[in-house]
Formats: structure tokens, C-alpha cells, sequence
């Protein structure tokens, strides 16, 4: 504050006291200068940046209760602690440029933000009121050991767009007792209708829910493969290398110069996270993009010691290792990728990936190494287990029913003819016992019995983003992308005029339904009860991601605080 020129502070007896360079009056100090500003006024200072400051009239009401409502957002937004604005250096800084507002005090400050909190739960509520909700779980414990499960619902609302997250302190251990017990506290709460629960396959969480499915599965499979001995072995090998330049400032420089040396595009070494497999493949990728710049400077002895050349060599057939697992964790890395979207639909994406992965990426070539055969399988086989591909419950299981509803996906090609008339056929029982009449189970027509007219294209402009996103379409559907897309179904069936015609794989689903509800408004419900659950509890977890929400200078909040901040923090 301006006033500390003209005064000096003084701790030595014990009692805090402010002295006046003018006239050395000695004023008691209570963290506000206040009490300076009102004693510089009986002095004839003639410096215009202190008289204007404190000629400032005084803060109106509406204004003062503007930079209330500024403060709150600030605690908010920013997701500090309550005690933040009552810091000497923060109150100094408003002192500054509002001499007269007081700062609110501790229960002011809770108020307006449990006001806040309480608008907005209101709200969320009545949106939420009569739809057909998806949740998605995560258990997480603070720095200070605090356990919390947060949950994230989901849900399409009639103007088709999806909305929604509420978060819960668990003050108790993660027993699956206890997360039902809490469950069933937040949905009673918050007076939901659940369809479906997403969480991470945790035995606790499994053990709480009847109905589990998740994006994870995807996740488990590809790990199994990631943990066979000759996989694990070249990775680790690559790590190591990693590691040395990411953490030994002469290798990195020598390996900056080598690049430019060779004409290779500078690119830093990325280091992966042992829980996140999809950074392994951006560890991997880079590693082998700059091989030759690396191998050139683990060679230059006058870089790198002969004993750490022993230690980080890599064998050839490493290498020969990495380069085939690139082009086969590419794909599978971009799928995980795209499942972990929480405002587009996801989870009709599962099966038409899944199928096309198990036929075309995860397909054995003769020119694969043995290990490379091995992984493969291996994925292979558990993606068929994990996800029941062979299951007489297939044709009943919510991702293909929702490929059914995404008029993109409602082909169901990847399956045989007899799953996909079995899958129809408890289509129509859904659509009946929604109370569908026995003549009105011919979807495809409209509720009058037209046809249905061609929807007009909905897919994005043509650009750089969409046609990177279209090689990873590409990429995740193969053929079927390209057969089917923006091409209707021309089956004499009734049962397989599901939806039609079909959309582009890169429209979204949503528009389609917003503007087609009206035809189909029992198959409208389906879909918003359907496409409303995600693949993957994502959502959930990244509420709790690293440097988010509960970090160490946050830990010590009140769970009650927590649970108002968080659920302003993420939902505004």
C-alpha cells in the first residue's frame, strides 16, 4: 500500500507498532492500515497518488457487494482456501485499490459461497429431474489421507446436450459396504434415476454395483500384453535411455546439437508414467523418431562414460522390438484417447473399435517377431474375454444397444447376421415395454408411416483438425468407416431400417436426434437414456487430477468446503 512510504514498522517490544516518518506518532499496527490512512489525512501531503487514493469516495453497496461476489469467484475459480483473502498481502492489495471495503469475514465469505452452491445444486437438480441418469465413480484419498469417492452423472437433456457433476466427501474407508452405502446416500440426495454406473474395475467398486462397464477394460487388455518379459524388457531398456538425457543436463545439450548436426528435427525426450500406458507409446515413438542422434551420443565417449555406455546400450532386436509395438500401440493409444471425451458420445464407439482392432491391428503377419505375435494374442484373447465378444449376452449388452440408437454405428456389420437380428429383436422388446404398440415396432419410418427424408451432411468443414481426425476415424473403424459412412441402409427388412439413413462416422449423433425426435420419440428416449453413458470414468477421476483439486496447499480444507468448492469449481 502507498501509505507504508510514509511509515515504518516496528515488532521489537513485543506489540506491533507503525511510526510516522512526518511527525513520529506511533500508531498500534493490527494487519489493516486503516487507522495510517485516516492519520496521514491530518497532514498536508501534496503527492498526488496518495491524496487521489484517499479522496476515493466511499464503496457503494452494489459495488461492495460486486467485489464480494468478485472474491468468491476468486476462491472458486482458482480453488483456494477460505483464509486466502485474509492474508495481510491480499487484504493490503484491496486496501489499495478500495480503501473502504472491508474485507467479509470467514462466515460471510462461506455464506455467499454455500448461497452460490445451493443455486446451482437447485438448478442442476430440476435439469436432472425425471431423465435417465449414468454415473461415473472414482475413489481418491488427499495428501492428508482423506478419502473421497467423487461422482460425475451424466445425462441428455431434451435439447440434446449432456450436463452434470456432483461430488461427495467419504468420510470412511473405501470398503465396498461403505461406497454402496454412499451410492445410494448421493442418489437418494440428489432424487436421480440411475441407469448405469461407470468405474475403473477396483475389486471395492465392483463389489459395490450390480451394473459395471468401463472404458478400463480396453485399458486392462493392453497392459496384459505390456507385461510379457520380452515387452517389459525393451521398454525398460528405452526408459533408461530416456531417463539419462531427461535427467543429466550435459547428455541433453550434446543430444540438442546432435540433432542439429544431422538435420533432425529437435524434439525433447518424453519420460512416461508407469500407471498411464499411453504415455509409453509417446516414450516409445519419440525415443525411436531420435534414434540415431541418441545412439550417436551414447557412443561419443567424450559425453558419455564407458561404464554408462555398458549400462544403456540397447540390442538391436530392442530396437527391432520398439518399432513394431509402435504401430500397433498407435491405434489402440488413439482409441483410449477418443473414449475419454465427456461431452460427445463414447460409448456407442466401443464395439465397431473393438472389432476392428481384433481384426486388423491385433491381426498376426508373417513379418512379426515372436514377441510381437505374442502380444498381440495376448491382447487379442483378452479383449474377447474382458469384453464378451462371444457371449450370448452380446447382442443384450448396453454398448450395442447403443450403436443401434448412434445413427452412425447402427449397421452392427462387425457381427454376424443372426447376432444382429437377435440384437434387434430386444430393440423392439425395449421399444414395446416403453409401451410401443405391436404395429409401430417398423423403425425407419415416421410416425405417420412416411419415409424418412436424406438428413443433410453434418460433418465439419473441411480443415487441418478434421482431417487429422478423419485418419484417426479411419485408423479406429477401417473398412466400416469408409464402406458406410453417409451411405443409407437399403435392407428389405424392417428390423434393419433402424435409423436410417445412416450419418457420417464424424457428425454428431446428438443434432441427429435433435432434430429427428419427432419421428422416432420412443427411440429418442432409448437414446437418451443409451448414448448418455460414457466408456470410460475419466470424468470422474479428472476432477481429482494431478495439481487440480486436492493438492497439498488445499488438503487441509474442511470436507464440507471441498465438496461446495469443487462442485462450483467444475460445474460453472
Amino acid at each position: 500500500s502507498t501509505v507504508w512510504k510514509y511509515f515504518t514498522k516496528d515488532d521489537s517490544s513485543g506489540l506491533t507498532t507503525v511510526t510516522c516518518k512526518i511527525c513520529k506518532a506511533v500508531l498500534k499496527y493490527n494487519k489493516s492500515t486503516t487507522a495510517m490512512h485516516s492519520h496521514l489525512k491530518r497532514h498536508p501531503i501534496r503527492n498526488l497518488s496518495v491524496t487521489s487514493f484517499m479522496k476515493r469516495p466511499a464503496v457503494t453497496g452494489h459495488r461492495r457487494q460486486q467485489i464480494t461476489n468478485l472474491l468468491v469467484n476468486f476462491i472458486v475459480k482458482d480453488m483456494r482456501p477460505l483464509a486466502a483473502v485474509h492474508g495481510e498481502g491480499f487484504r493490503d492489495l484491496l486496501q489499495f485499490f478500495e480503501p473502504s471495503y472491508d474485507v467479509p469475514s470467514y462466515n460471510t465469505l462461506w455464506s455467499a459461497i454455500k448461497h452460490q452452491y445451493d443455486n446451482l445444486r437447485e438448478r442442476i437438480t430440476q435439469e436432472m429431474k425425471d431423465q435417465s441418469v449414468s454415473l461415473t465413480t472414482d475413489l481418491w484419498t488427499s495428501s492428508t489421507m482423506e478419502p473421497y469417492i467423487t461422482t460425475t452423472a451424466h445425462y441428455i437433456t431434451e435439447s440434446y446436450s449432456m450436463s452434470g457433476v456432483c461430488l461427495s466427501p467419504m468420510p470412511e474407508r473405501h470398503t465396498a459396504a461403505n461406497i454402496a452405502d454412499r451410492l445410494s446416500s448421493i442418489i437418494h440426495e440428489w432424487g436421480i434415476n440411475v441407469f448405469c454406473t461407470v468405474h475403473d474395475n477396483a475389486s471395492n467398486m465392483n463389489l459395490a454395483m450390480e451394473l459395471w462397464l468401463d472404458w478400463y477394460t480396453l485399458q486392462l487388455a493392453i497392459k496384459a500384453g505390456l507385461i510379457l518379459p520380452d515387452v517389459v524388457k525393451a521398454v525398460d531398456a528405452a526408459r533408461r535411455v530416456v531417463s539419462h538425457f531427461r535427467h543429466l543436463s550435459v547428455a541433453a545439450c550434446a543430444l540438442k546439437k546432435r540433432q542439429e548436426q544431422l538435420g533432425i528435427k529437435f524434439n525433447k525426450l518424453q519420460t512416461d508414467c508407469p500407471v498411464r500406458w499411453n504415455s509409453t507409446v509417446v516414450m516409445l515413438q519419440r525415443l525411436f523418431e531420435q534414434r540415431i542422434a541418441v545412439q550417436s551420443v551414447l557412443g561419443d565417449e567424450n559425453v558419455t562414460k564407458p561404464n554408462v555406455q555398458k549400462s544403456l546400450a540397447m540390442r538391436a532386436s530392442q530396437w527391432e522390438v520398439i518399432e513394431q509395438l509402435i504401430p500397433v500401440l498407435q491405434p489402440l493409444a488413439k482409441a483410449t484417447e477418443v473414449m475419454c471425451g465427456e461431452l460427445h458420445v463414447g460409448l456407442s464407439f466401443i464395439y465397431p473399435v473393438i472389432f476392428n482392432m481384433i481384426s486388423t491391428t491385433l491381426r498376426v503377419e508373417a513379418s512379426d517377431l515372436g514377441v510381437l505375435r505374442s502380444f498381440k494374442n495376448t491382447v487379442r484373447k483378452q479383449l474377447e474375454t474382458r469384453f464378451q465378444l462371444h457371449s450370448d449376452n452380446l447382442t443384450e449388452s448396453i454398448p450395442l444397444i447403443a450403436c443401434m440408437l448412434d445413427p452412425r454405428f447402427k449397421h452392427l456389420h462387425y457381427i454376424s447376421q443372426s447376432q444382429r437380428e437377435a440384437a434387434q429383436s430386444y430393440l423392439s422388446s425395449l421399444l414395446r415395454n416403453l409401451g410401443e404398440s405391436s404395429g409401430a415396432t417398423v423403425i425407419g419410418v415416421g410416425e405417420e408411416g412416411e419415409e424418412v427424408e436424406d438428413v443433410p451432411d453434418q460433418s465439419e468443414p473441411v480443415t487441418g483438425k478434421k482431417v487429422r481426425r478423419e485418419e484417426d476415424f479411419l485408423q479406429l473403424f477401417g473398412p466400416h468407416y469408409q464402406s458406410y459412412r453417409g451411405s443409407a441402409a437399403h435392407s428389405t427388412t424392417a428390423a434393419e431400417e433402424i435409423l436410417v439413413p445412416q450419418i457420417p462416422t464424424m457428425a454428431n449423433p446428438l443434432q441427429w436426434w435433435a432434430s429427428n425426435q419427432g419421428r422416432f420419440p420412443r427411440l429418442a428416449n432409448l437414446s437418451r437414456k443409451y448414448l448418455a453413458v460414457p466408456a470410460t470414468s475419466t470424468p470422474s477421476e479428472r476432477i481429482f487430477s494431478a495439481g487440480n483439486t486436492i493438492t497439498r496447499k488445499r488438503a487441509s480444507l474442511h470436507p464440507a468446503h471441498v465438496d461446495a468448492l469443487v462442485f462450483l469449481h467444475v460445474n460453472q
